[in-house]
C-alpha cells in the first residue's frame, strides 16, 4: 500500500448523468476536456449515476468536463473516500461477490 505523500490525495465525485450513459463515455469526456485531465478515472457508471476519481486540484475541471459533456448532468457529492461516498448514497454500492 502506497502512502498518500507518494501517491497524492484523491477526491471521489458522484454525478447524476443521463440514463444509459456508459463508462467509456465518461472516460472520453475526461480525455477530450480542454485541457485534458490526466489523473481522472471513471470508477463506476450505471443507473443514472457515475463516480469519478481525480486529484483535489482537478476537482473543478472534472466537474466542468462532465457537466459540459452530458446534458442535464450535475455533481452530487465530493468525498475523500469511496466508502464514505457510497455510505451516503446506497445507489452507488456495487453488489459484493458471494464467497464459496
Amino acid at each position: 500500500m502506497t502512502v498518500k505523500s507518494v501517491r497524492g490525495r484523491r477526491r471521489y465525485i458522484s454525478f447524476e448523468v443521463p440514463e444509459g450513459t456508459v463508462r467509456d463515455g465518461i472516460v472520453s469526456a475526461l480525455e477530450n476536456a480542454d485541457p485534458p485531465i490526466p489523473g481522472a478515472k471513471a470508477i463506476t457508471c450505471g443507473k443514472g449515476k457515475a463516480v469519478v476519481r481525480c486529484s483535489p486540484s482537478e476537482r473543478e475541471a472534472t466537474v466542468s468536463a462532465i457537466t459540459a459533456a452530458f446534458e442535464g448532468s450535475k455533481s452530487l457529492r465530493t468525498s475523500g473516500t469511496l466508502r464514505a461516498l457510497r455510505d451516503r448514497d446506497p445507489g452507488l454500492r456495487v453488489p459484493r461477490k458471494k464467497k464459496k
